[in-house]
């Protein structure tokens, strides 16, 4: 599980708590971490295997999440409807998080989702919608994750392969918090981690 977002008496936690409410009722947070990224970890080996043609639209965006997380939690799949914050960052106000990924996809969708470009500008433009699917966090909990699969997905389309395990789960998550201003991390991270496939990148219909 992620770090605990800030938000008073959450929809999706039960009462009095910051644990949230799951399929298998588990109420002890230690437990729920532990399987949540069990299941997690399994269900991202399953997307990596899977080179089916994906459209980068919304649909696609939200099936990520509902795969990741629908063992666990109700929401999986669901946009969240109450505003959410960590540390002194607050990120997108629910209202606006279905309006602004359309915006964002439309965009991707006008850069022809990146293909036929070089590396350079792919690592940038990677980062520029990573960085902004970040600060949309369009989900109660494991935007991150989400988030990530999305890029990755979006890299093998165009050729590469985003091999993470280049760097630490810190570094990317540092990198991630400080894009919201910067993408040089972010950008040099991805440099780092992309890989060219030889195989033919994926052409869209």
């Amino acid at each position: 599980m992620e770090n605990f977002y800030e938000t008073k008496n959450s929809l999706y936690c039960y009462p009095g708590t910051n644990i949230l409410i799951n399929k298998l009722d588990i109420h002890d947070s230690n437990k729920l971490f532990k399987l949540e990224k069990q299941i997690v970890l399994a269900k991202s080996y399953i997307l990596r295997q899977n080179a089916k043609i994906k459209n980068f639209d919304k649909k696609h965006f939200v099936e990520i999440h509902y795969f990741l997380f629908c063992d666990l939690y109700p929401f999986a799949g669901k946009f969240r409807n109450e505003n959410i914050s960590k540390g002194e960052f607050t990120f997108a106000s629910w209202e606006f998080i279905e309006s602004e990924l359309d915006r964002l996809l439309l965009e991707l969708k006008n850069e022809n989702y990146l293909s036929n470009i070089s590396k350079e500008s792919l690592v940038k433009r990677l980062a520029y919608y990573l960085s902004e699917l970040n600060v949309l966090h369009p989900f109660r909990e494991g935007n991150g994750r989400t988030i990530r699969e999305f890029i990755r997905e979006l890299a093998f389309k165009n050729g590469y392969i985003l091999d993470l395990r280049k760097t630490t789960s810190k570094e990317v998550f540092d990198a991630s918090v400080k894009s919201v201003y910067d993408t040089t991390d972010l950008e040099k991270i991805l440099d780092l981690c992309l890989i060219e496939n030889n195989s033919e990148p994926i052409k869209l219909k």
